[in-house]
């Protein structure tokens, strides 16, 4: 799991398939999300952690502006070729699993 610093966000994106996990400082939730990413993703499974309350955030809705309306944190967004594909909304291995699901569809 990449957790990028800002500047390096749409870096981070420009892989053909990556599970972009959004969340919030100090959120317990977002906080299961990402020790469950740590331990499922992997090489062919790649993941991205950031926080909209952060400057790498900020820089992620700069790239995608839909990032700013999301209401129920955390998210999962599957990204196919930098385009987002749907929001999974869950904080374990199943909200992976389904967004993961999308891209191999």
């Amino acid at each position: 799991m990449l957790v990028p610093a800002a500047g390096q966000v749409a870096a981070a994106l420009d892989v053909p398939h990556v599970l972009l996990l959004i969340g919030k400082s100090g959120c317990v939730r977002c906080t299961d999300l990402a020790v469950a990413a740590a331990g499922w993703s992997s090489e062919d499974r790649r993941c991205v952690l950031l926080h909209l309350d952060d400057e790498a955030g900020t820089e992620a809705v700069g790239l995608h502006p839909f990032l700013a309306h999301l209401d129920l944190l955390p998210a999962v967004v599957p990204l196919e070729r930098g385009s987002p594909l749907d929001v999974v909304h869950g904080h374990d291995v199943e909200a992976l699993d389904r967004a993961w699901a999308m891209l191999e569809g």
